[in-house]
């Protein structure tokens, strides 16, 4: 079960996951991209109605988030009692709420697993989260970031399954050689911290007068579209202008890699950063903030650590990661493949779902 509609880099993730098990699967979520990619990979859709997914924002909207979680768990409820799953997932934080609560009102005796793709944005929300995932059969986290956010005593037992990587169509190549280009790759959304972005490499330019990035990725939302129109308008003043190019979203992310000397990532508080696992693949150097995800990912030998929300500091990570790109290169592919394999995140995953369900 997952709430949102979109197809970001969790959902993703829960397409190939989903797609590797035995037997046929059902996914319950509202109309949209995700629901799409379903249908296209051959699983059962079982459409839900999109509410919003907001626990984090004013007053009002965490003040209506019980009774929008109890309608929703109501209609997974009533998929739970229908299909009677072997398995029931419930995929991140509101997908746990939502199909705790719906097994339950189906009396579903169906094993629940929680797969855990992201930080607790609050005290109260982590507290929630926490109690029903001591429900939960299994949990199964993408990071260990992840992991400790969640459970900081280690009571429950938390498995680790990091994001994997199709290393045959995320190629080894070596950075091209002239001007330097970076890419920020993920959604035009506040988090992801791409004005950041935008200030690091107006900085690095002092230092790389030929320096250009390409921004790859979708507005989400209405604020996704008012921030990109204010990172055009940045990108307009003469320390930027002619170096920026806003690819919006794009479908084939090795070729956009293979064009670029390294990757910039910017969110402060990453969960766990599919981008990131992708440029090392690629052979790719990335510069990051040394934090939850990244911190995990980016070793020394294949990337730059930087501290959080710093845009100096982001700028001196990105210089030196275009630097020493021809260096990093096949340290990072290595470092993917070791850590990153998705034929092993599956068969892990797999083994897991079938252990619950024996």
């Amino acid at each position: 079960m997952s709430y949102t509609p979109l197809l970001g880099g969790a959902e993703r993730i829960l397409i190939d996951r989903a797609g590797a098990l035995e037997g046929p699967v059902a996914l319950a979520c509202p109309e949209g991209e995700l629901a799409e990619r379903a249908r296209r990979a051959g699983m059962q859709v079982v459409l839900i109605r999109e509410r919003r997914a907001e626990l984090r924002g004013a007053f009002a909207d965490r003040a209506g988030a019980p009774a929008r979680l109890g309608a929703q768990s109501a209609e997974v409820g009533q998929a739970i009692a229908r299909l009677r799953p072997a398995c029931v997932v419930g995929w991140s934080m509101r997908g746990l709420l939502v199909s705790a609560a719906g097994a339950v009102g189906a009396r579903s005796r169906a094993p629940l697993v929680f797969a855990h793709n992201d930080l607790a944005p609050s005290p109260w929300v982590a507290r929630a989260v926490r109690a029903a995932a001591s429900r939960a059969d299994r949990v199964v986290a993408l990071s260990r970031a992840i992991a400790e956010d969640l459970d900081p005593n280690a009571r429950l037992g938390v498995e680790v399954i990091p994001p994997g990587i199709d290393l045959e169509r995320f190629r080894h190549s070596h950075p091209p050689s002239g001007d330097p280009v970076v890419v920020v790759l993920g959604a035009i959304i506040g988090w992801k911290r791409p004005d950041l972005a935008l200030e690091a490499v107006a900085l690095a330019a002092r230092e790389l007068p030929g320096l250009r990035v390409r921004l790859a990725g979708a507005p989400l939302g209405e604020a996704g579209a008012e921030l990109l129109a204010r990172l055009r308008e940045r990108a307009d003043r003469p320390d930027l202008q002619g170096r920026v190019t806003f690819e919006g979203a794009v479908s084939e992310t090795p070729a956009l890699l293979s064009q670029a000397t390294c990757l910039l990532h910017c969110a402060d508080r990453e969960p766990f950063g599919l981008a990131l696992a992708e440029a090392l693949a690629c052979g790719r150097g990335v510069a990051a903030p040394a934090a939850a995800g990244p911190k995990e990912i980016v070793a020394r030998d294949c990337g730059v650590l930087y501290e959080p929300g710093n845009a100096s500091a982001a700028a001196a990570a990105l210089v030196e990661t275009v630097r020493r790109a021809p260096e990093l290169s096949h340290p990072a592919r290595e470092r993917a493949a070791r850590l990153y394999d998705n034929r092993k995140a599956l068969r892990r995953f797999r083994a897991m779902i079938e252990e619950v369900t024996t």
